[in-house]
């Protein structure tokens, strides 16, 4: 079972649930016994426990051991003392001979049937076993006086006690221990003992250990409900951490493999059903078969002949989970799917609330979601209404159970077989059984859906990694060039795909250097500078940074050299500084200001209420596209990176506000290897070296001159955006300064 793996490191929790489910289980399964002991003793019996009287005259206790052998006389001799100055003897034996049931209480019941039943007169024409010549009704006198003659002896009288045994039938054993004990009674009136006091001193002694029972219970069941609170609660919250650690070393493909809206539904909805049914196991399915299996040993141990009723109700339960679990397991399975979908639908409509609104998609986008939340609702009433057609089901079942017990057995309380109390205890017991089948049930209906959370958050945990560390990582020479880029033959395909998006390109770039590349609209650009951070990896050649291949370092000390800048500048809730220094947590306070004032946003972040320390929202919704580009550039400088990749960064900006980024940048960072993917060649025109990609492969490699003579794809992207007199005016656009020289006209 999935569900049990997240125990693992858990183990010392579970034990201690263990072994208070067990007390608890022995302390509620305690309670119908000394129900049946308060019904039986207390009320019954008046609270006279066995047929061991604690003081018995001694000539009552001689007239007793006439119908006893010779073991069983000797046992009763040692057990009581001599008689005192009223003729009285004293029980000195063991304690645990005063039980019903023992040694002692076996030997002293018959005789003390026998001797009560003389007292009261017996037919004469009943007795077999003695002499001739008692009369019609034979008495205790008649038999004691017969036994001082030496007219019957001890053997005789014993032969008439089992015979007077056998003529009882089946209800023997019931009748004489009621008798030995209206016999023990009898003799503590006799002697003056008060008979109330007896009873109330025994019902006060079951009813404080009864209370006993309950309060130790009630600990257990605490202590269990809180082991289990915080164990549920601590595995949730570190299978979060490790799906969460897990997710954050996904490379694009990984994510793209489960889909954003299903990663959050599995790091919340399926972890919260893991740690629900979790808790239910360690609160409810680890009781349920102890106690289900300490009560059938209890109703097995009374041989009331009713056991056939539990087996009929188990079979019953049994028949009744099994049609649900066919129709409702289905369900279950799907509904996870089906809370995924609602989940991305519902991601959809709040990322694109905008386009939404200005094509008037509102209804079709309410319709969407509506078709998606129907379809989980009509799922999740039909596991509800199964739900809760089993709990009138299961009632009806436990009412029945008790009607035919309490039918069947007031049959064998008439016929002596049971008694009154023992009736009560059966019921609980039965009840017990029932409601452990029944918690199974319950679980076992909603383990499914646990089961396929389970499976799909371990499904995460499991998947591989397609970026990963080398095993035996290389650091760059520390005397080699600072941000040399070689790319080297390379070629990209995408996961499950045919074709390549990038293939055979090559080029280099040198320290200190500005690369721009350029293409149209899906020619590989993004996918090709993602390469250098490894977001992914290439499948064909290979990318070296300072002359080591990227996937022979460690991704800390690759990623710590690249400062990668997507096309989309996302931001964190936060601060402008703390999305700023983001990117290590080194960055001091001198570094933010001056990645703020190379990227322009020092202007605009000294107009804000608090400057630097002014709110970010999420996703940087409270400031512009433009001033989130910039800020995502500032969060890449703030690293001191060796080199920093644009990934078509400026779309947002004015050219004004390009032309001060660039210049910026080649005044402040000229120790930066630059690589630039932009749309705008105004935006790359003067860097040191521009690559044009065309359907993945290079198609212009050259300076902005030397393509525009040679290139006819970049002259093409170059005349439609520029006019020929400002592509011929080199000094009415603001350049990136070539590296390679002193400086250079802006």
């Amino acid at each position: 079972m999935s569900v049990l793996r997240f125990f693992r490191g858990h183990l010392p929790a579970l034990a201690c649930v263990a072994v208070l489910l067990v007390i608890q289980a022995f302390c509620e399964l305690s309670l119908p016994q000394y129900m049946s002991d308060i019904v039986n003793v207390g009320v019954g019996q008046g609270g006279i426990v066995s047929a061991v009287p604690t003081k018995i005259k001694a000539d009552g206790l001689s007239d007793l051991e006439m119908f006893m052998d010779d073991d069983a006389r000797s046992l009763v001799e040692s057990c009581y003392s001599g008689a005192n100055g009223s003729g009285v003897r004293s029980f000195v034996g063991r304690p645990s001979l005063t039980h019903a049931g023992s040694e002692l209480a076996d030997a002293l019941a018959l005789p003390e049937a026998m001797t009560l039943m003389l007292q009261e007169g017996v037919d004469a024409s009943s007795v077999s076993g003695l002499p001739k010549g008692f009369g019609s009704t034979i008495d205790l006198d008649s038999v004691r006086s017969a036994f001082e003659s030496g007219i019957v002896t001890r053997n005789q009288l014993a032969s008439y006690a089992s015979s007077l045994e056998g003529h009882l039938g089946e209800a023997a054993s019931t009748i004489i221990e009621a008798r030995a004990v209206e016999y023990v009674s009898q003799t503590y009136d006799g002697l003056g003992m008060d008979l109330g006091s007896i009873e109330s001193d025994y019902l006060m002694r079951t009813a404080g250990t009864m209370l006993a029972f309950c309060l130790v219970g009630l600990l257990a069941a605490v202590g269990c409900g809180l082991v289990a609170a915080r164990t549920g609660a601590a595995i949730a919250r570190d299978t979060r951490h490790d799906l969460f650690e897990h997710v954050m070393d996904f490379s694009p493909a990984e994510v793209d493999r489960f889909s954003q809206a299903s990663l959050i539904t599995r790091c919340t909805n399926d972890v919260q059903q893991v740690q629900m049914t979790l808790v239910m196991f360690m609160r409810m399915v680890m009781l349920a078969p102890v106690m289900g299996v300490v009560a059938i040993v209890k109703v097995a141990s009374v041989h009331s002949g009713l056991e056939w009723t539990i087996m009929a109700a188990v079979l019953a339960l049994i028949g009744v989970m099994t049609v649900l679990f066919f129709f409702t397991m289905p369900k279950f399975r799907q509904m996870q799917r089906l809370v995924d979908r609602v989940n991305l639908v519902a991601r959809e409509m709040l990322d694109g609330l905008l386009p939404i609104r200005a094509f008037c998609r509102e209804d079709h986008e309410l319709r969407r979601f509506d078709e998606a939340s129907s379809d989980l609702m009509a799922t999740q009433l039909f596991t509800n209404h199964a739900m809760a057609l089993m709990m009138p089901l299961m009632m009806f079942l436990m009412n029945a159970i008790t009607v035919a017990i309490v039918w069947f057995g007031a049959h064998s309380v008439s016929a002596g077989l049971m008694q009154v109390g023992d009736v009560m205890a059966f019921i609980s017991y039965a009840m017990q059984i029932v409601m452990s089948f029944l918690i199974l049930a319950m679980v076992a209906i909603l383990l499914p859906r646990a089961s396929v959370a389970a499976d799909r958050i371990l499904e995460v945990l499991g998947c591989p990694l397609s970026i990963v560390d080398p095993d035996d990582p290389v650091m760059p020479d520390p005397d080699a060039p600072r941000g040399e880029l070689v790319f080297d033959h390379v070629g990209f395909s995408y996961p499950d795909s045919t074709s390549s998006v990038v293939s055979d390109v090559s080029f280099e770039v040198g320290a200190g250097s500005t690369l721009g590349i350029v293409g149209s609209t899906g020619s590989g650009k993004s996918t090709l500078v993602q390469l250098v951070p490894r977001l992914y990896d290439v499948t064909e050649g290979s990318v070296s940074l300072d002359g080591v291949d990227v996937r022979r370092m460690s991704l800390s000390d690759l990623r710590s050299r690249v400062g990668y800048v997507p096309q989309l500048g996302r931001l964190f809730s936060g601060t402008v500084a703390s999305n700023v220094a983001f990117a290590d947590a080194d960055v001091t306070d001198e570094d933010v200001e001056r990645a703020l004032r190379v990227s322009q946003s020092e202007e605009f972040v000294s107009q804000m209420p608090d400057g630097a320390d002014s709110p970010i929202t999420q996703g940087g919704t409270n400031v512009s596209g433009g001033q989130r580009q910039r800020l995502a550039i500032a969060r890449a400088l703030a690293a001191h990176p060796e080199v920093l990749v644009l990934d078509d960064s400026f779309s947002a900006l004015d050219y004004a506000t390009d032309a001060a980024l660039r210049r910026s940048l080649a005044e402040e960072e000229n120790d930066i290897t630059v690589v630039v993917v932009a749309q705008r060649v105004a935006s790359v025109m003067h860097a040191d070296r521009i690559i044009v990609l065309d359907e993945g492969s290079v198609v212009g490699d050259g300076s902005h001159e030397e393509l525009l003579r040679s290139c006819p794809t970049y002259r093409e992207i170059a005349t439609s955006q520029l006019s020929e007199e400002e592509l011929g005016l080199e000094a009415e656009v603001i350049p990136f300064v070539p590296r390679a020289s002193e400086g250079g006209d802006e």
